[in-house]
């Protein structure tokens, strides 16, 4: 079994999560992710809340949409591929979910960001900032002005940006953080519709 990467889970209560985007690259899809995803959710049914759940994120180009699927969704739409690719990523899944079962929380940022080279600047460990935003689930491009708002973090050595590991582990929990915010969102609510009010909140006495 080969896998290019590690694929980093999302632990939500008992269920494992997996980023859309890192699974459509580990499979080598030429077809553009959004459409991708797309076709896949529409031609198979899957529901948002049930089989994936999905979050509006805002950029500084474009308002783009993140998908964090289950891992039953994962392996589908690695079977979905008809190929050795996808077969090697749904027995991955399998494995890792076997591992998962013994282990309070998945992953921790030492596993994302394992087989990554580092290097040593004035005493401290860095990581190449591109590699490690693909490893957390998010674009090599999804700089967000971090280099000049964090720039103690950052130093570039000829084409190379470098992370320092604290600030790379920072990033890895904030989207944790985000992934977990998208979940939330998607869960079915608690009274039926029409009583979301938070005047009937505060009338049953919660603050």
């Amino acid at each position: 079994m080969v896998v290019a990467h590690e694929l980093p889970f999302i632990q939500q209560g008992e269920n494992l999560l997996i980023s859309a985007q890192l699974l459509h690259k580990e499979l080598k899809v030429p077809t553009r992710f959004y459409d991708w995803i797309k076709r896949r959710i529409e031609k198979y049914g899957f529901e948002d809340g049930q089989d994936f759940y999905s979050n509006l994120s805002k950029s500084r180009t474009k308002p783009s949409t993140d998908y964090l699927l289950t891992l039953d969704t994962a392996k589908e739409l690695a079977m979905l591929e008809e190929n050795e690719i996808g077969r090697d990523i749904r027995r991955y899944f399998i494995a890792k979910e076997k591992e998962a079962r013994g282990i309070s929380l998945l992953p921790r940022e030492r596993e994302a960001f394992k087989g990554l080279p580092r290097k040593r600047f004035n005493n401290r460990t860095m990581l190449p900032y591109r590699d490690a935003l693909v490893r957390i689930g998010y674009s090599r491009n999804n700089n967000g002005g971090r280099a000049h708002r964090y720039w103690m973090h950052f130093i570039k050595e000829g084409n190379v940006l470098w992370v320092t590991e604290e600030f790379a582990a920072h990033l890895f929990h904030q989207k944790q953080v985000y992934a977990n915010r998208a979940v939330m969102l998607a869960s079915q609510p608690v009274l039926p519709f029409g009583w979301g009010d938070s005047s009937l909140l505060n009338q049953g006495g919660v603050a």
